[in-house]
């Protein structure tokens, strides 16, 4: 009997192995260090159950001077597969600073096979946004659909996603650079448009891991800070302070758990306070836990509280700013304020609206800010529901009227004077009475800008296409 028996549970054991075989995921990671990590604990994080397809790799697809193997974020999300008891069998093929292309041109015989049942497709943090701001859209698009069809071709069924990335802290804040005197909020949408955009004409595309939207989400929730050079200690950093572009470890986490819930379906709040990677990155659990909590919200299929379907903003008068907005419909909300910046960080409310409570139907909203300061100036809704919980609108700019430019004092003792009301990061020039550039500066975040060391005579200041006269006595 005992023989029988044994005889039995062996036949069955050689019987269940290749069902668990086919039952392990094959996931592949394709992208650069928004994907690898930059920070030696995120980037070497897991690697040794990690495949690492361009390990020991010469030519365009060498790791370049950084220690290898790589786990990175993709390290992250194999570790928290771990703990929900899935099977995934993780591989990531990134190059530095690579768009699509280069993974196209150099590493399509590890792309085009037909092992994947996954694969995530990241590409340089520039490419997706607008040409105007020296994005390279036509790539993004063109790469990312060649890169699929590739991935199809060698299995149909296998799952194409495009990992969403954040808005670039170095672009924004900093003056002189393509997004200086806007809300981060700004690159962060057109980063959002151009995958959609491109997940929307292509059709088979099985989802987008919206990172970027969930980076914005924990901005606006407040668990983590808006603005890296001006740090809130009370909140978290995504960005990595040495460039203020890759992700922290905080920014690695909330990437890792946006793709785990996207790939796998399941809720990242099930890993809980004690979730390993956290602990491992020297995250504390609380961290862990908003984090987590950032990224359900972020791609929960529960209905919003309020659908905002439209929200703009535009100046009325030199001093009046109007703000409208649309809602498609709304549960259990319970108010509207309206949030008023100079500096795209800290917010003031000037007033409330009550809302239309539960309703199906659209409603429209207007608000008038009818003092205005000089400046450009940034607007945002507060979305109250009726237990007192709270969402945030996207931020809309207005930049500053022409007729805002100020110079005080004017006229200036001694040289030296100051300009308010410049747009944020624009270039600001002093030509002297023969038309010559005597005097170039960058208006700061506040759209200020010191004007000093001018000789007595007549100027004209020129923001943007603004100008005002200046006399230096």
């Amino acid at each position: 009997m005992i023989s029988y028996f044994t005889t039995c549970l062996l036949a069955a054991s050689a019987l269940l192995l290749p069902l668990a075989a086919q039952a392990q995921v094959h996931v592949l990671f394709v992208g650069n260090s928004f994907t690898h990590g930059k920070i030696d604990s995120v980037r070497l994080y897991n690697a040794a159950n990690v495949t690492d397809e361009n390990y020991g790799q010469t030519g365009a697809r060498a790791e370049s001077g950084y220690t290898g193997p790589w786990g990175g974020i993709p390290g992250i999300f194999k570790k928290m597969t771990d703990q929900a008891g899935l099977s995934y069998d993780v591989h990531i093929e990134s190059i530095s600073g690579q768009p699509l292309e280069t993974h196209y041109n150099n590493a399509l015989s590890v792309i085009k096979q037909p092992t994947w049942d996954k694969v995530v497709l990241q590409d340089q943090s520039t490419y997706p946004i607008p040409p105007k701001r020296n994005g390279n859209r036509a790539s993004f698009y063109s790469n990312a659909t060649k890169l699929e069809q590739a991935v199809h071709q060698a299995n149909a069924q296998a799952q194409v996603y495009l990992y969403e990335t954040w808005g670039r802290a170095d672009l924004t804040y900093p003056n002189n650079q393509v997004y200086s005197g806007l809300p981060i909020d700004t690159m962060a949408q057109d980063l959002h448009n151009s995958y959609y955009a491109q997940y929307a004409a292509n059709g088979r595309y099985a989802g987008v891991a919206p990172a970027g939207d969930a980076w914005i989400q924990a901005i606006s929730s407040g668990v983590a800070m808006r603005n890296p050079y001006t740090p809130d200690k009370s909140k978290l950093n995504l960005w990595w302070t040495g460039d203020n572009y890759h992700p922290s470890k905080w920014g690695s986490y909330l990437n890792a758990c946006v793709l785990f819930y996207t790939l796998t379906g399941i809720d990242p709040r099930t890993l809980g306070s004690a979730e390993q990677a956290a602990a491992d990155l020297a995250i504390r659990p609380s961290a862990a836990v908003a984090l987590q909590r950032v990224a359900y919200q972020q791609l929960s299929p529960s209905p919003l509280p309020v659908q905002l379907v439209d929200f703009t903003v535009h100046a009325t008068s030199a001093s009046a700013v109007a703000l409208s907005w649309l809602t498609a419909s709304e549960l259990n909300s319970a108010s509207f304020v309206a949030e008023r910046s100079v500096d795209g960080v800290s917010f003031v409310a000037l007033g409330h609206l009550a809302s239309a409570g539960s309703s199906a139907t659209p409603h429209r909203y207007t608000y008038i800010d009818a003092g205005v300061p000089a400046g450009a100036c940034y607007y945002r809704l507060r979305l109250v529901d009726q237990d007192g919980s709270a969402t945030y609108s996207p931020v809309r700019t207005v930049p500053p009227r022409a007729s805002q430019l100020l110079l005080y004092p004017n006229p200036a003792p001694g040289g030296a004077t100051r300009l308010a009301g410049a747009f944020p990061g624009t270039v600001v020039r002093v030509l002297d009475s023969l038309g010559r550039v005597v005097l170039t500066t960058t208006a700061d975040p506040t759209g200020t800008a010191a004007l000093a060391s001018l000789r007595r005579g007549l100027y004209e200041v020129r923001a943007g296409s603004s100008t005002v006269r200046l006399s230096v006595e």
